[in-house]
């Protein structure tokens, strides 16, 4: 069952420690990458019911994205250490500059560029006012496109991309995504109330003193914003 192994074990004893970080960090970073956009799609939906609240979905779509960045962050810096191919700056951050599978290395440049700006966004966007919600959709549409772009990247300049561990992983995760999109189409989103987190709703001053009930506001009161992925 797992005959993949021994040929693994002996092709990681002779690479270089830095094929070897780039590689796991790499493969790390898009598996991390699959799981932000598979939160992101538990986020918009009634999948898990109340099994998992939408605010607690949110922290970890986000935290997950912030990790899969670091990780990535660390792929980079690999390449520029790795004597095999000895790649400069403007070449791992500029689409089309690498002296390596140029094509390849492109498709992941641009899959990191379209990821930050929805990371920067998200951080700022409630001090933009409306103008950083139209900017975060924006962005956050855009960066709909890292996946595949990423898994091209991947297919293409993995050295073992084609591996047995590989291609079940690769087939994993597409099965995973399909599964929730097609989940996305039928199961209806949440709510705005049911989107509203722990401590949204707030009891506040009625006419003649009375208070208003949970989730009402009285005349003149901002209500509470619903939480968004």
């Amino acid at each position: 069952m797992f005959t993949w192994i021994p040929e693994v074990t002996a092709q990681i004893a002779d690479q270089p420690w830095t094929w070897l970080g780039i590689r796991a960090t790499g493969v790390t970073a898009w598996a991390l990458l699959t799981a932000v956009v598979a939160w992101g799609i538990l986020l918009r939906t009634r999948l898990l019911g109340s099994k998992a609240a939408p605010a607690t979905l949110l922290t970890m779509h986000r935290w997950l994205g912030a990790v899969a960045l670091t990780f990535l962050v660390g792929h980079i810096a690999l390449l520029l250490l790795d004597p095999t191919v000895s790649f400069t700056i403007p070449q791992v951050l500029i689409p089309g500059l690498a002296p390596w599978q140029p094509v390849a290395v492109a498709f992941g440049i641009v899959a990191m560029l379209l990821l930050i700006p929805v990371t920067i966004v998200g951080r700022i966007r409630s001090r933009l006012g409306k103008a950083g919600a139209t900017l975060f959709k924006r962005t956050h549409l855009a960066a709909y496109a890292a996946w595949p772009l990423a898994t091209a990247h991947y297919v293409m300049a993995g050295t073992d991309a084609m591996a047995e561990w590989s291609i079940a992983l690769l087939i994993a995760a597409s099965t995973l995504l399909i599964f929730l999109l097609l989940a996305r189409g039928f199961v209806p989103a949440p709510s705005p109330k049911a989107r509203e987190p722990r401590g949204a709703e707030q009891r506040t001053e009625g006419p003649r003193g009375h208070q208003a009930e949970p989730g009402m506001v009285s005349a003149g009161a901002v209500p509470a914003k619903a939480v968004s992925a």
